[in-house]
């Protein structure tokens, strides 16, 4: 279509980069049909402006006076403002303009919207907010249970739930089905950490099962090195899972050991159910038992 951006009134305000000046701007849009301006009145169609340009006229409101210089911050809260109350008038990203030129036609203004795409991205920083601050949440929750539960289990106080560099906790759940009486068993292994420095550390694990009276078992007694814990919690997830721990996130068919039907005479391995792939889910090392 020729002259795309005829019958258009455009202005223009904020930073879109050294190849896309004001006067660069001025020559597209003459160029392809429209009229140019560097002030905003009823006749203006579109503004394109840049975000920044966008929220700061958004926040400062309307100042009357307007200096020459059109990086001014004064000129940019007015152009905005001014924008603003005219009915009619598009506030658009620079996209707009790009995608106009290139299409040879008007594009849309829906998804260039500026007070659209603000809100959006507002929206989206409160969601992080509130999810980064539930997280820490629970993560005051997750350390206060360890801490209770390592005093109930281990008969002293000091520690907590040991987390890696991704805030993987190593609180995990074996489970397995029993065909005959139809019943879950379960194991609760845990890997502690002490609070005070230089770090000490603990294995300890916990098996369940309807019916039958709960069994515990130190795996690393307090005090002991990291080495030596990590061994005692990998070698048992390896023993009761039949799969390194090095390789606990890897599909059950892919890893030799585990089958879905119980043969005779051979135990079935406990099942480990990582965590989901947006959670952390733990450093990956090399398994201490292969």
């Amino acid at each position: 279509m020729k002259d795309p951006l005829k019958s258009f009134t455009i202005a223009a305000t904020g930073t879109f980069g050294p190849q896309r000046s004001y006067e660069k701007i001025r020559q597209w849009v003459e160029a392809n049909g429209g009229t140019f301006t560097m002030t905003i009145s009823p006749k203006v169609t579109h503004l394109i402006c840049s975000r920044e340009h966008f929220k700061k006229g958004v926040a400062m409101g309307m100042i009357s006076s307007t200096p020459s210089d059109p990086d001014s911050d004064i000129l940019t809260t007015e152009l905005v403002q001014e924008a603003r109350k005219i009915d009619g008038l598009y506030i658009v990203n620079f996209d707009w303009l790009e995608d106009t030129l290139m299409k040879k036609y008007r594009r849309k203004e829906t998804k260039y919207l500026l007070q659209q795409q603000v809100r959006a991205a507002a929206k989206a920083k409160r969601v992080k907010k509130a999810v980064r601050k539930d997280r820490i949440q629970k993560g005051v929750e997750a350390f206060e249970k360890g801490c209770e539960d390592f005093q109930k289990e281990m008969f002293s106080n000091g520690y907590h739930i040991y987390r890696d560099s991704t805030t993987f906790a190593y609180d995990v759940t074996l489970a397995r089905a029993n065909l005959v009486s139809n019943q879950i068993e379960r194991y609760h292994l845990k890997l502690y950490e002490s609070h005070t420095e230089p770090s000490l550390y603990a294995a300890y694990v916990k098996s369940s099962s309807p019916g039958t009276p709960i069994v515990k078992d130190i795996l690393a007694p307090i005090g002991s090195s990291f080495e030596t814990a990590l061994f005692a919690f990998t070698t048992f997830f390896a023993l009761k899972t039949m799969r390194p721990w090095a390789d606990r996130l890897a599909p059950l068919q892919d890893v030799g050991g585990d089958c879905e039907e119980e043969e005779e005479g051979v135990e079935k391995a406990f099942v480990y159910t990582p965590p989901k792939e947006d959670e952390p889910r733990g450093v990956i090392l090399e398994s201490f038992t292969s």
